[in-house]
């Protein structure tokens, strides 16, 4: 019996099956009759050909259109699936030039930016996912007009379907598996000595294009002729091992370069700005692609992949393509980074445009120069069932207050979040934000650092001054605690963590922070905002309704939490 998959395959490809048919046919016939009947039909072979071209069209067609099916399955899924190497995602960040601004380490892991990431993440490329990590690693805090620009391009990529799927195509034609190196080539200036001899590569080549004019002279130079391919192929194979992740980065800018070309043909009033980049770093890079015409040609035909290595290893083309590459990428490196980022950031956008589209709901932020923070309806984007909060900041700071496990740490982590976002990829998980631009510090959870033999305390400690140390009139930062020094005694704690609290909100800053020393809701009654989270006991055990309320907490449940674990009365019995 025939399966409904197989007859619908049947159908999609029965055009193509068809001039493959008549291609035969005609083909078959020509060499037949033509061979033993009348050289006359060999003429049969033109239409063949003709039906051949037209079925190799016919295949392109459907490719595109199976491409096309796939992307728009993907698009605004909730997260793709795939595997990501982060030591090697964040080698752009890494390597190239920062600011002073950009999010640090503790910040980035303290939100789970990893996580949040992955969901973002929709890209093609090497240069886009490597290029999104950078931007969202990189608030725009002394230029916000470049988010303006970068919503814009956002948002025409969501409305213009044409256009997006123009520009996917075009990426899905870069290999995904290889060029992680590629940033390493462009801006880590790898010392690359050759293996040998540039000298000794160009005798061989020239003694290997000689080679096959001995063979007029005598068949016995054929030993001669050997033994040349098994030198170049020592010489070829030898190479290859020590440049291996430098070879897959030439590779790489030459895949770069070819859908950089097919990419300068989009028409695109919003995106001119980097498509006009791209024009232009190519017309000053064009003949690279002569250089490395040989350096890492793949083929899906074996009988043409067979041909090309033999031909690149008794030339030694790879060889000599790639050392001549390396001078080239030296002589326009900054070039070639532009071309880089600006097809990066193409890849990037339209990235962070299918993530959107798989969010409940989200705005774009609006940027004020007067110091504080508004955001309506704010949730965490990674939890199924978020419970949206708003909240207004200005000249006060917030103290939050609450029981376990009523979501303080998760509004923390969500109002870090959407200040991010707001500031790097111009996406806001709320319905309204208003801010000026801040630079933003966490501290955020810690444990004891066994390796290095610190603390709890002496980690917190770290990470607290860290933040002091870089707060300044010139830039307003927000910074978000969550139990400052829970690591020492309640009264040292309560102590070291008002004194913070006070210098910070003095100086140009913006701070949240989470406690349960509600002590500190009258100490700071004159500079803090008290905000509280609560709950109730249920038939269900503790319920939480994660609303932010006004006030300070007026419940408490850690004997409640142990009762509801099932712990022994003699505990948890507080008469």
């Amino acid at each position: 019996m025939i399966s409904d998959e197989f007859k619908a395959t049947l159908r999609r490809n029965i055009r193509l099956y068809f001039l493959l048919f008549l291609a035969g046919t005609f083909a078959y016939f020509a060499i037949l009759l033509g061979g033993s009947v009348l050289t006359a039909y060999l003429w049969l072979l033109l239409p063949g050909v003709g039906f051949a071209v037209l079925g190799y069209f016919e295949y392109r067609r459907l490719e595109r259109r199976k491409l096309l099916s796939r992307l728009r399955q993907e698009w605004g899924l909730e997260e793709l699936d795939k595997e990501r190497n982060y030591k090697e995602i964040s080698g752009l960040f890494e390597l190239a030039p920062q600011t002073d601004m950009v999010i640090d380490d503790r910040t980035w892991h303290d939100l789970n930016m990893d996580i949040v990431f992955s969901r973002v993440d929709r890209t093609f490329t090497w240069p886009g996912i490597q290029r999104l990590y950078q931007l969202m690693r990189s608030p725009e805090i002394k230029n916000v007009g470049k988010i303006g620009e970068r919503t814009a391009m956002i948002s025409d990529l969501q409305t213009d379907s044409k256009l997006r799927e123009d520009v996917q195509v075009i990426l899905s034609k870069m290999d995904a598996r290889v060029g992680s190196g590629l940033c390493t080539l462009l801006w880590g200036n790898p010392e690359v000595d050759p293996v040998h001899p540039l000298w000794l590569y160009r005798i061989m080549f020239v003694l290997a294009l000689l080679s096959p004019l001995l063979l007029l002279v005598s068949v016995r130079y054929t030993i001669a002729m050997l033994f040349i391919f098994q030198v170049n192929m020592y010489l070829h194979f030898k190479v290859q091992k020590r440049i291996r992740s430098h070879f897959e980065g030439v590779r790489s800018l030459r895949q770069l370069m070819s859908i950089s070309r097919k990419m300068a043909g989009i028409r695109s009033e919003c995106l001119e700005k980097l498509l006009s980049k791209i024009r232009g770093s190519l017309g000053e890079v064009r003949e690279f692609t002569k250089i490395v015409r040989f350096v890492g040609v793949e083929t899906t035909d074996p009988f043409m992949h067979m041909f090309q290595q033999y031909f690149t290893i008794f030339f030694l083309a790879e060889v000599r393509g790639f050392y001549r590459a390396l001078e080239f990428i030296e002589d326009n490196r900054e070039v070639l980074q532009d071309l880089f980022m600006a097809v990066g950031e193409v890849d990037a956008l339209q990235s962070v445009a299918s993530y959107r589209d798989s969010l409940e709901y989200y705005c774009e932020p609006y940027f004020v120069r007067k110091r504080g923070l508004q955001l309506e309806e704010a949730y965490h984007p990674l939890l199924s069932d978020p419970i949206p909060n708003s909240i207004v900041a200005k000249e006060r700071g917030l103290l939050i207050t609450g029981s376990n496990m009523s979501g303080k740490s998760t509004f923390l982590r969500t109002m870090g979040l959407n200040v991010l976002m707001a500031q790097t990829i111009g996406t806001c998980t709320s319905k309204s934000y208003q801010a000026c631009p801040v630079r933003l510090l966490t501290s955020i959870g810690r444990s004891d650092n066994v390796v290095e033999g610190k603390s709890y305390y002496l980690e917190e400690a770290l990470s607290v001054l860290r933040i002091l140390e870089v707060i300044n009139d010139d830039t307003t930062t927000l910074v978000i605690f969550d139990e400052l020094y829970r690591g020492t005694n309640s009264e040292e704690r309560i102590f070291a963590a008002q004194r913070v609290l006070e210098y910070l909100v003095c100086r140009n800053s913006l701070v949240f922070v989470a406690t349960h020393d509600l002590e500190l809701t009258s100490l700071l009654a004159n500079s803090y905002t008290s905000l509280h989270f609560s709950e109730r006991v249920g038939q269900l055990g503790l319920e939480f309704d994660y609303k932010l309320k006004k006030g300070p907490a007026t419940t408490k449940n850690a004997i409640a939490l142990l009762r509801y674990l099932g712990y022994p009365k003699e505990i948890t019995d507080q008469s």
